[in-house]
């Protein structure tokens, strides 16, 4: 920095001095030199002239980024599987809409419009392509789009695309969104047109070995509701019954066209009915391990050059890319103006904040409340629920905030029913004996109920979210179509957890094993438990939940005993999806705005399958379910909902906590961004750097 003061003294004084020699009296001596004048002169004192410039400010900072041609995310996850027919979180599911196209896709910022995307045009009654009943979807397929090995993608490619989803199931994949509209409301697994019962979800052997022909009707039954026309151009698809979030469903990532030469390469289905049994219930090592769950062979604007895991992913532009009109009025067309796009995979989050102040990324993912308060002191743009309304409020600070936005997702406690016994970590003794529980331990309503009442819910509020989120009275979200502010809740209340938790009693069979029984010799209060509550290590918010409850249920009883303990992000799901948690905290992001993409998930879907929700509970939900799919009249919607949403309180399988406020955050050179709720958090293909 420039601060320099300058001083400047006149000189002009001498002038001054010479002039005041003029007037002589008549008897004065001889003239004296001019040196003698100067010497004899008594000038009048001048104050000097001072002159003080000030400090030159320093110019406000440019704010440009140094590489803008390279998009950079620090991030603590990574995907689980980039499968598309398999992925079903938000990061696979980022890349996979960066990488891929779907038929139909958002309008930009709204959830509820859609615009043509490798179809030629959104069905619509009005332009014949979804017929008068409700039941069949006629697709227009694009011309000229290429894969990206250069390959060009037919109808065939698309068709096969979803009959290939449905096909290889599995109850931890999206295909859930699929199988009901298209084969009945309530079937949840292509399992289940074999076997009604669900009991050959997830068997891949157990289905492979069914009755032949069973097998071969169910391949036909998805073939014959998805058919393609190469000649035509057309793909039709002929729903199960009028399905209304049919296009919301299909524009999403589980709806990404791939290649079926490209997949049959790898070792996936051929298309064959006679032999799509052994392609079902594919795990992720699985996918992996063949290649088509780590790479990919999309239509979309970005390239997988590569993904290190726990180290980078890399995004390299589509430069062939096939868009030359634009999606809706100012969208992008040619290749990306981003030409590559990194995600860092980090952990510590005193990292990706020193690479984000330093101007090193773009943006970090944020993934506890606690992070953001820090986060918040690098804000120098605020702008309220779009980048066109903002204002600056420190010149000097790089990052943009986004607040206001829509919510589209929360996170909630649920309970396992039964959890895998066998070296189960999580669970010590595995016995009702002080050093551990039973894998049935959340089987006993009392537990369930105990635990609810224990958690603090205003601690958890405002000191692991900060005080940002609201109390969810139900599944589905507040001012969704069903949620209903006069549903009980669970509320903190020690006398009441003690009351349940007394209630407790067990009795011990013969073979070991332990059943809730309320005229059971062994008192749960008087015995006490033990057990492990895993959470994801960098997850503040969920590492404090065990925390609170550590401490409210010691404080009723000190034989009460939870051992909070962190996990990497990979182990904690690998323990989930495998059923060895007996208590979890997880997260929901909707698929489809619509009150079914809540209550699917959360009992007779994802979380009803990780919980082992016993089968007459979720039959008792799938009837209220599928009757409220059906019905067309809101208000008679509603009221089913009503009687969900009683019936969830009943049961205490999982305990809704809060809806959090939406905010976005990234570097200020950041341009193009646009918020849907409904789409991904970015989509790199509008972005460009400054």
């Amino acid at each position: 920095m420039r601060n320099k003061a300058y001083v400047v003294i006149s000189l002009l004084i001498m002038a001054g001095m010479a002039l005041a020699a003029c007037a002589q009296p008549t008897d004065a001596p001889a003239q004296p030199t001019q040196a003698q004048i100067v010497a004899a002169s008594q000038a009048p004192p001048v104050r000097p002239t001072i002159i003080v410039v000030t400090a030159t400010p320093e110019p406000p900072p440019q704010h440009k980024s140094k590489d803008p041609t390279t998009f950079v995310w620090a991030s603590l996850a990574e995907p689980w599987v980039l499968d598309p027919a398999m992925s079903y979180e938000l990061m696979g599911g980022r890349i996979i809409q960066n990488t891929h196209d779907t038929l139909i896709t958002y309008r930009r910022e709204d959830p509820n419009s859609f615009v043509p995307m490798l179809a030629l045009e959104v069905p619509s009654l009005e332009n014949g392509g979804i017929s008068p009943d409700g039941i069949t979807y006629t697709f227009k397929i694009r011309k000229g789009v290429k894969f990206h090995d250069g390959t060009e993608m037919t109808p065939t490619d698309v068709s096969y695309t979803f009959q290939r989803g449905l096909l290889q199931g599995g109850t931890i994949s999206p295909q859930f969104l699929l199988t009901e509209p298209f084969l009945g409301a309530g079937i949840m697994d292509i399992a289940d047109v074999i076997d009604p019962t669900g009991a050959l979800d997830d068997d891949a052997a157990g289905l492979a070995a069914a009755d032949p022909q069973k097998l071969l009707d169910a391949c036909m039954k998805v073939t014959d509701a998805i058919a393609a026309d190469d000649a035509a151009g057309t793909v039709t698809m002929k729903l199960a019954q009028p399905w209304g979030p049919f296009l919301s469903t299909i524009a999403n990532s589980w709806g990404a066209v791939t290649s079926k030469a490209w997949i049959s390469s790898k070792g996936g289905w051929d298309g064959d009915c006679a032999t799509w049994q052994n392609y079902y219930g594919k795990t992720y090592e699985k996918l992996i391990e063949q290649g088509l769950g780590n790479s990919e062979n999309g239509t979309g604007p970005y390239k997988l050059e590569r993904w290190i895991p726990k180290e980078e992913i890399v995004l390299v532009a589509n430069e062939d890319y096939w868009i030359r009109q634009p999606l809706w009025d100012g969208g992008p067309t040619g290749s990306p103006k981003l030409k590559t796009v990194i995600f860092k995979i980090i952990e510590d989050f005193s990292i990706r904040f020193a690479m984000l102040e330093a101007g090193e990324v773009d943006t970090i993912g944020i993934y506890n409340a606690g992070e953001e308060g820090q986060i918040n002191t690098l804000v120098g743009v605020e702008c309220k629920e779009t980048t066109d309304n903002c204002q600056e409020i420190n010149p000097s600070k790089p990052l943009v905030v986004i607040t206001g936005l829509q919510s589209n997702s929360r996170s909630d406690m649920f309970f396992a029913f039964e959890v895998n016994a066998e070296n189960n970590p999580f669970i010590g003794s595995g016995q009702l004996d002080g050093k551990g529980i039973p894998p049935n331990f959340f089987t006993d309503s009392f537990v369930r109920k105990g635990f609810a009442y224990c958690l603090n819910y205003d601690t958890f509020l405002n000191e692991a979210l900060l005080g940002e989120g609201i109390r969810s009275v139900n599944v589905m979200l507040p001012g969704m179509l069903g949620y209903d502010e006069t549903t009980p809740i669970y509320t903190y209340d020690p006398a009441k957890c003690t009351e349940m938790l007394k209630q407790s009693r067990w009795k011990r069979n013969a073979d070991g094993t332990w059943t809730p029984d309320p005229a059971g010799d062994v008192s749960l209060w008087d015995t006490g438990f033990r057990f492990t509550f895993p959470y994801d290590t960098g997850y503040l918010e969920r590492q404090m939940l065990g925390q609170i409850l550590q401490t409210e249920l010691s404080a009723v009883n000190d034989k009460f005993v939870i051992e909070v303990t962190g996990l990497p992000w990979t182990t904690y799901f690998e323990n989930q999806n495998a059923s060895n948690l007996p208590i979890f905290y997880d997260g929901w992001s909707e698929d489809i705005h619509d009150p079914h993409n809540w209550v699917v998930p959360f009992t007779i879907g994802i979380f009803g399958a990780r919980q082992k929700l016993p089968s007459d509970i979720q039959a008792r939900y799938a009837e209220i379910i599928n009757r409220a799919v059906s019905e067309s009249d809101p208000a008679k919607r509603a009221e089913n909902y009503k009687e969900f949403n009683q019936l969830y309180y009943d049961t205490a399988g999982s305990i809704p906590l809060f809806v959090l406020n939406n905010y976005r955050r990234f570097q200020r050179w950041v341009q193009g961004w646009y918020y849907n709720p409904m789409g991904t958090v970015f989509y790199f293909y509008t972005l460009w750097k400054e």
